[in-house]
């Protein structure tokens, strides 16, 4: 019995000096840190894009009605004034034949009004004039029309895109073209830069080009050739088309293929840095928490000035460190 309440007693000591101990010691702060390094920096705007000839046109009929006719198809090289596609007339050849009949009644009215003066004024001959110049207009009209039902190329080209089939019907104006030319072997590379970024991008700046087509280490650099000074409206998103130029033209680079652009909007080399998220705020200043003796976990602050902030979460560090300086990046 004694014995049991020697061991009962050693526990109860053994526990209560456990708990004395950890309860006094202190905690004890890990800090992770990166070293100030010098190097160089990149600030790049990064796209998709698709490739397009440069004198691309997307053609449609002025008219609607039933493809009768196609002459052509993708692939083919076409001359300026070359019959492409035309449709039927419908009711145009009706409406013409109404519209001439029409006029001669309204010439056969003026000159019975003219071998009849005294029935008719100058006024009631005018007004007969008014309506024959409306129908004559109205034939004009319909002389275009019928010539809209013949779609002719504007300039020698290659067919790109053919947007319909024989005996198909076509809508006016449609945004689906008919067909699609343009010089596949001139190209050029469009994006869609929003607004957040458009401001760092400039006419003459490089980029790096690599195609889904195209295995992804045969990178190709490009030119920014041509920015639109209006925006559109993509998704509730305000951007900017942009173009690029390739520098070499690759024959199996084809139009329509989609591009991933990285567009050099800055750079410095040789330059301190450090990753962002080391950086504090106090208010308008910028500092850091620089780990002066890790044996002693003592630490120092340090306020600073920054420039380019460049990709993969690097920044310029302009004063207030020196190169191989600890920063702290996270406190556990």
């Amino acid at each position: 019995m004694k014995k049991k309440i020697i061991w009962i007693i050693v526990i109860i000591a053994a526990v209560f000096g456990g708990y004395e101990y950890f309860a006094g010691k202190k905690p004890v702060t890990t800090y992770t840190t990166e070293n100030v390094k010098r190097g160089s920096l990149a600030q790049t705007v990064s796209e998709t894009g698709t490739i397009n000839p440069v004198d691309q046109l997307d053609l449609s009929f002025k008219v609607s009605g039933r493809v009768i006719e196609l002459t052509a198809d993708v692939g083919d090289t076409v001359k300026a004034g070359q019959l492409l596609a035309q449709v039927d007339l419908g009711t145009l050849s009706a409406e013409l034949s109404g519209v001439r009949q029409d006029l001669q009644v309204q010439k056969e009215t003026l000159a019975s009004m003219k071998k009849n003066p005294s029935q008719y004024n100058y006024e009631d001959k005018d007004a007969q004039r008014a309506k024959i110049r409306s129908a004559e207009a109205a034939i004009n009209s319909a002389l275009a029309r019928i010539r809209d039902t013949k779609m002719f190329s504007p300039a020698d080209a290659t067919v790109l895109k053919r947007g319909v089939d024989l005996y198909e019907t076509t809508v006016a104006n449609s945004p689906s073209p008919v067909f699609t030319i343009g010089n596949p072997d001139d190209l050029v590379i469009e994006t869609e830069v929003p607004e957040s970024d458009i401001v760092k991008v400039k006419l003459g700046q490089k980029s790096e080009v690599t195609f889904d087509a195209l295995p992804a280490d045969q990178i190709f650099e490009a030119e920014v050739t041509e920015i639109d000074p209006a925006s559109t409206v993509i998704q509730d998103v305000v951007s900017y088309r942009v173009k690029l130029k390739l520098a070499v033209q690759d024959g199996r680079i084809k139009p329509g293929m989609s591009a991933n652009i990285d567009i050099m909007t800055a750079g410095k080399d040789d330059v301190l840095m450090i990753p962002v998220r080391a950086i504090h705020m106090d208010g308008k200043q910028k500092y850091v928490d620089v780990l002066t003796d890790e044996k002693n976990n003592i630490t120092e602050r340090r306020n600073i000035t920054t420039g380019l902030e460049g990709d993969e979460g690097m920044i310029e560090v302009v004063s207030g460190l020196k190169e191989g300086e600890a920063v702290i990046t996270f406190v556990k």
